[in-house]
């Protein structure tokens, strides 16, 4: 499951050369991996996340989704961790930034909320 609709998904896909079903799989692994982070809910995570940055990673908190924008770092963590080729990253970053106006330092990341 993922906060994106498949029209959404689709246009991402088509504008990055990706499957639009690698990239909704992607997504998708990226939530299981945040939810299966040892000793911690997606919520947890998210406030160690607001805790431990310098800059509050939260863009918009929204009653399904939490709509962050993240160090790099974090970033290259969690599509390690999903194993997310480079390629696919790529694209499931543009499909995260979507959900962020403007210029933010840091990578755009949409959890589903638990």
């Amino acid at each position: 499951m993922t906060p994106f609709d498949d029209e959404t998904v689709a246009h991402v896909a088509a504008g990055s050369g990706v499957a639009t079903e690698a990239l909704r799989e992607a997504a998708e692994d990226v939530q299981a991996t945040i939810g299966d982070y040892p000793g911690l809910t997606v919520d947890g995570l998210v406030y160690e996340w607001r805790q431990a940055f310098r800059d509050d990673p939260l863009v918009e908190r929204r009653p399904d989704a939490w709509v962050l924008s993240v160090p790099e770092r974090v970033w290259v963590d969690v599509c390690e961790r999903a194993e997310i080729s480079e390629e696919t990253a790529a694209a499931l970053a543009a499909l995260y930034a979507t959900e962020v106006e403007g210029e933010r330092d840091g990578v755009p990341l949409v959890l589903l909320r638990e």
